[in-house]
């Protein structure tokens, strides 16, 4: 159900990581500034991040040629190692306001859900080739679809969750009647049309989540999810311990 619980404690469990920790390697200094911008997004709860990440951000200085070697390899699986585990990554409060973040690329979507700036949990996964050939409004707006049932859980019958998309359109067609849609729009829209979300436009560059998750989808169709989640009482923790 998303994390282990063991006499040492919670932890992640690792079937559930892999839409970050499997996120492949940049190929070139325009993917490698995608994955910083989400990692700075959050950097502010990641302890030491300036040093983890000194080797990296040398690569991205201006007169620097790109050579990806083993010592950013490590300095990348630090980085992602930090974004799967607290303090970044916490659990689901349901007395908070939810955010949920989408973003479709090329060939992937990604999506990211929020509480007060930090992640609760992380999902992605490759276009099908159906999909790859939609209009790009409809790769934002199965980008939604794609985010709200993966993270069903945490928003359904929740009021008032925001979901954040940097294609503009997506937000205005939201506002008019279903029927004003076109057919394919339409029928993703009736599959969100339980859940009680406003859709708000925010542009690419600050969508920093959910845009290198989606532009770096795991290669199988399987998609991902990291959460922490509670799936047996402290007592139950208790009693492992005893």
């Amino acid at each position: 159900m998303g994390h282990i619980i063991s006499a040492e404690g919670l932890s992640p469990d690792p079937e559930k990581i892999q839409a970050i920790l499997e996120m492949p390697d940049p190929e070139n200094k325009q993917a490698l500034q995608r994955v910083m911008g989400m990692v700075n997004y959050v950097g502010k709860f990641i302890p030491n991040l300036a040093t983890i990440s000194t080797p990296i951000r040398q690569l991205l200085e201006k007169d620097v040629a790109w050579v990806w070697d083993d010592q950013h390899k490590a300095c990348l699986s630090e980085i992602k190692k930090a974004l799967t585990e607290a303090p970044v990554l916490k659990f689901y409060d349901p007395g908070k306001p939810v955010l949920v973040s989408v973003d479709a690329s090329q060939h992937g979507m990604g999506a990211c859900l929020l509480q007060e700036g930090h992640p609760i949990a992380y999902a992605s996964r490759s276009l099908n080739k159906a999909e790859r050939n939609y209009a790009q409004i409809e790769k934002e707006m199965l980008a939604i679809v794609f985010g709200t049932s993966k993270f069903h859980e945490y928003i359904y019958a929740k009021p008032n969750v925001n979901v954040e998309t940097d294609h503009k359109p997506i937000e205005c067609l939201y506002k008019k009647p279903l029927g004003s849609a076109p057919p394919r729009i339409q029928r993703m829209m009736t599959k969100i049309q339980n859940y009680d979300i406003q859709v708000k436009y925010k542009p690419g560059k600050e969508l920093h989540i959910a845009d290198a998750l989606s532009r770096a989808p795991q290669l199988c169709m399987e998609n991902h999810v990291i959460s922490l989640r509670y799936t047996r009482s402290v007592k139950n923790l208790s009693a492992m311990k005893s």
